[in-house]
């Protein structure tokens, strides 16, 4: 399985040069805990940070300016780990957890921005896969205890 396959292909992204107040507002609106900071040349956004929740409060918590005065580029995670949309998830989930981010923007053909992924999206796929194999499991267990197995395609031989 791919990126692509697993990520959210609406992304809620804003600009560098925006008030952080603007992306707080943007985040309560669209009910996310981070925005994808983009960069717009010809061909495309591009990921150049990521802005959290947790970013805002600790701008807050300096005080040094008032969040209408910064900048997003002021207190956003430069350098974001960004995944290839062909990346498979194993290779995903190492390169974030080696980084040590909940979530990646998520890059197609010349780096343009065509997603982002979360560790949510990741444990909710694997989620499931366990789930269909304690399925599975449980089928399997169910047949053998009722014996439905015994003589399958075996001649009785005395």
């Amino acid at each position: 399985m791919k990126v692509l396959d697993l990520c959210r292909r609406t992304v809620v992204s804003i600009s560098g040069a925006a008030a952080v107040i603007d992306a707080a507002r943007l985040m309560c609106t669209r009910s996310v805990g981070a925005v994808i900071v983009t960069a717009s040349p010809a061909d495309g956004p591009i990921a150049i940070g990521v802005l959290t929740d947790r970013d805002i409060v600790c701008a807050q918590l300096e005080g040094t300016r008032d969040l209408g005065e910064l900048r997003v580029a002021d207190v956003m995670t430069g350098d974001p780990l960004v995944l290839n949309e062909e990346d498979p998830i194993d290779e995903a989930i190492r390169r974030m957890r080696a980084r040590g981010v909940r979530r990646a923007p998520v890059a197609g053909p010349g780096g343009v921005l065509t997603g982002v992924i979360s560790f949510d999206d990741v444990l909710a796929h694997i989620s499931a896969n366990v789930a269909a194999l304690s399925s599975l499991t449980a089928k399997q267990s169910r047949w053998h205890a009722t014996g439905a197995n015994r003589g399958a395609g075996i001649a009785d031989i005395r």
